[in-house]
């Protein structure tokens, strides 16, 4: 009997930890938990109508993610959004999705270069129906596309962990909403730089692209929620 595909098809129900863990990731990202804000355990094992055990998993592996801390004897708290922790979490983002462009240069092939173009188109059909949550994830499938390129397994990994905590839904959002035309202007030019074949201008270009970004994205979170309850965004230094 071969038993090479012995378990092939068999599905493993997901835990509740990860299920629990994925809830709260989107409440975090889209904003529905905001940053610096509490989470209660026994307001979650009470909605929920679980034990702590999966709460706690769920929350030790969120701030694994960098989207929680945990502070010993008073709880969990979604991470406050910082020009610190921008500046940081942006700048190596540079300099990894830059190497992920330049690795990606040699197995994209033209079916990814009309992906990028039809992203591109979406963003824009987005744009003009003021769909920016839409827009964000079409630009996150943009940078996706030579992320994932680079079909370097630990580099997908740690880009997408750094993506994850400084992504902010709500406030990318209305950061699109002022700054798309500005976004799609770049992101067609990053895709002439991806057509010339020249690894090194494209490693220049996207991590030019996310250094500049920060930079503006600082400037609009102060200009925009200067007084509000949300936590302060410090002028960078």
């Amino acid at each position: 009997m071969n038993d090479d595909n012995a378990f092939e098809g068999i599905m493993l129900p997901r835990s509740l930890m990860e299920d629990i863990t994925d809830s709260l990731k989107d409440a975090i990202i889209e904003g529905r938990l905001q940053p610096g804000q509490q989470i209660v355990e026994k307001e979650l094992q009470k909605t929920l109508g679980v034990s702590r055990a999966p709460i706690r998993e769920a929350l030790l592996k969120l701030e694994g993610q960098g989207l929680v801390v945990i502070v010993p004897r008073k709880g969990s708290f979604v991470r406050n959004i910082t020009a610190r922790f921008i500046q940081e979490s942006f700048t190596i983002r540079a300099w990894l999705e830059g190497l992920a462009a330049r690795i990606s240069i040699e197995h994209l092939d033209k079916s990814d270069y009309d992906h990028f173009d039809k992203i591109l188109k979406d963003m824009e059909q987005l744009a003009k129906k003021r769909d920016f949550k839409g827009y964000f994830y079409r630009h996150w499938d943009f940078h996706n596309v030579f992320i994932r390129g680079s079909q370097n397994e630990l580099l997908i990994e740690k880009v997408e962990a750094l993506r994850r905590q400084s992504l902010w839904l709500s406030y990318s959002i209305t950061y699109f909403e002022k700054k798309h035309k500005m976004s799609q202007a770049i992101h067609a030019e990053i895709i002439d730089v991806f057509k010339k074949g020249d690894p090194d201008e494209v490693e220049r270009e996207v991590r030019h692209h996310i250094l500049k970004a920060t930079e503006d994205y600082v400037k609009y979170l102060n200009e925009t929620y200067p007084n509000k309850s949300r936590p302060r965004i410090a002028q960078l230094h």
